[in-house]
């Protein structure tokens, strides 16, 4: 034999043993003839032939469907799915969300052993045999069902753990590849820091407070900025407001909740200690105000086609607590105060949805002392210019319990209400809805802010948001159990191959 034949023969070992071992013929073989062997049928090549028949339909789909009840990060049950597949199981957990079973004897009502059998009995039926690779047809399949949305919402994550598997990439990549998306984008990250409301069983009002450093160049410069700002925030908070306060507890989001009666006391800590950790001018901070949770409709006149909101910013002020009640105007002047004073640079459901009307009041009354520092030659304007390197941006109007589907999008956009988006898995049902969901901002050319603040340790949303280039995103804060998912942002900026990793959004993050 000479040297080219046996170079030839080299070359088909090897590719024989790679078909060999992409399909485990050795092993699967093996264990089939040990298995004929142990049972010895009449003809064993006939029993052979359906086995590996069915091995073959198996190979690419379902093979069986689980569901427990299990404790979420929170001390409260949550849903856990498993699905099997000849190429391994994955799981995925989902708390947060019902339908809940109602029996008070069983956490307070909300145990979940109704979902479970639903799991395991008729949508383990629906979904055994089907190729996990087909994202949309499975989550349109669920969907035409009348299957419990947190049922729903953990098989659609797991389904895509699987598909991902099988087609032999990461899950940002196999999301990517679903929504027609071939480079992804690593998010800038908003850090919550301060936490309110029933999220901080305090008397602040908004449901959270969270920062970022723009200018960082990537997720670890930011990680470094923002680990600096939370060892020095309580010590600023407890040395510096009156009346004195104690070193703030941790909040359910995973920032502090301080027991203070004001914001003005949170916007202050916050800008001292920035100035401390040298930080100045480079934080810039979003306030997520929530306001369904303390929002009403006002009676008005017979007649009158005008709906007046009122909030009441004393709801979390305890029993004793002497009763706010503020009107649309009045949160108009306390938010322009806000952003004259402080780099607040994006507010979160600001108003309650249908007081469209007042988002736009707050923007014209910014927009109106902008073109006024611009006549007066003025240069010391306390508004960001172009927010997130959008032109003619000064503020960031986001929409989460406002926009809860697509045609809520584009209302938004019609009216020039909302300029941008926070998207949750819980709120998207499936996977396939939550690429639906940023298709359509995407489109209209609105920022998405992706939001998991559960603590949950599953980085499922990290791989979402990369593969769809969101261009902001929230995990919670840095303290409690969310440094899961930053340390996946982690892992996906530095390279897996020792080649380039995955870009970083930077400055001009609403681009």
């Amino acid at each position: 034999m000479n040297q080219l034949e046996s170079a030839a023969v080299q070359d088909d070992k090897r590719d024989i043993l790679e078909y060999m071992k992409k399909f485990r013929l050795e092993e699967v073989l093996n264990d089939l003839i040990n298995e004929l062997v142990r049972e010895r049928p009449e003809d064993p090549f006939v029993d052979l032939a359906q086995t590996i028949e069915a091995k073959s339909v198996l190979a690419n789909s379902i093979v069986a469907v689980r569901a427990k009840e299990v404790i979420g990060a929170n001390g409260e049950p949550a849903l856990e799915v498993e699905i099997e597949t000849l190429k391994g199981v994955f799981q995925s957990i989902v708390g947060g969300i019902g339908p809940y079973d109602g029996d008070e004897e069983r956490f307070a009502g909300k145990g979940l052993t109704s979902c479970v059998k639903i799991v395991n009995t008729l949508m383990a039926d629906k979904l055994i045999g089907k190729d996990p690779r087909r994202q949309e047809f499975i989550d349109s399949m669920l969907a035409e069902e009348d299957f419990p949305a947190n049922a729903v919402l953990a098989v659609s994550i797991t389904v895509c753990k699987a598909g991902a598997k099988f087609n032999e990439m990461p899950v940002y990549e196999h999301v990517g590849a679903l929504a027609n998306i071939s480079e992804p984008r690593i998010p800038m990250p908003w850090f919550n820091l301060v936490n309110g409301n029933t999220f901080g069983e305090n008397e602040l009002y908004p449901k959270s407070v969270s920062f970022a450093i723009p200018e960082a160049e990537s997720v670890q410069e930011a990680l470094e900025g923002a680990s600096k700002l939370y060892s020095q925030f309580p010590k600023t908070l407890v040395s510096t407001v009156i009346p004195p306060v104690k070193s703030p507890n941790v909040g359910k989001l995973g920032g502090f909740a301080p027991a203070c009666e004001n914001m003005t006391d949170i916007f202050n800590t916050v800008k001292t200690s920035a100035i401390e950790v040298e930080l100045a001018q480079k934080v810039v901070l979003s306030v997520n105000m929530g306001v369904a949770s303390y929002s009403s409709i006002l009676e008005t006149d017979e007649g009158d086609d005008e709906v007046q909101f009122q909030y009441e910013l004393s709801k979390f002020g305890g029993g004793e607590a002497v009763k706010v009640l503020k009107g649309s105007g009045e949160m108009v002047d306390e938010y322009y105060d806000w952003l004259v004073n402080y780099p607040i640079v994006s507010l979160e459901d600001a108003f309650e949805k249908k007081d469209a009307g007042s988002i736009i009041a707050l923007k014209e009354k910014v927009e109106s002392e902008i073109e006024r520092i611009k006549e007066a030659d003025d240069e010391t304007s306390p508004f960001a210019a172009d927010v997130g390197g959008s032109e003619g941006c000064f503020l960031q109007t986001v929409g989460d319990d406002c926009l809860g589907s697509q045609d809520d999008i584009v209302r938004a956009e019609e009216k020039q209400t909302f300029n941008g988006v926070t998207l949750t898995m819980n709120k998207a049902k499936t996977v396939s809805g939550f690429i639906g969901l940023w298709q359509k901002a995407d489109s209209l050319g609105m920022p998405v802010v992706a939001v998991d603040e559960s603590e949950e340790n599953d980085p499922f949303l990290v791989h979402m948001a990369v593969a769809l280039r969101c261009s902001q995103i929230r995990l919670g804060g840095l303290l409690g159990g969310f440094a899961t998912k930053y340390n996946e942002l982690l892992r996906l900026e530095d390279s897996q191959d020792g080649g380039e990793g995955i870009a970083y959004v930077g400055k001009d993050y609403r681009k």
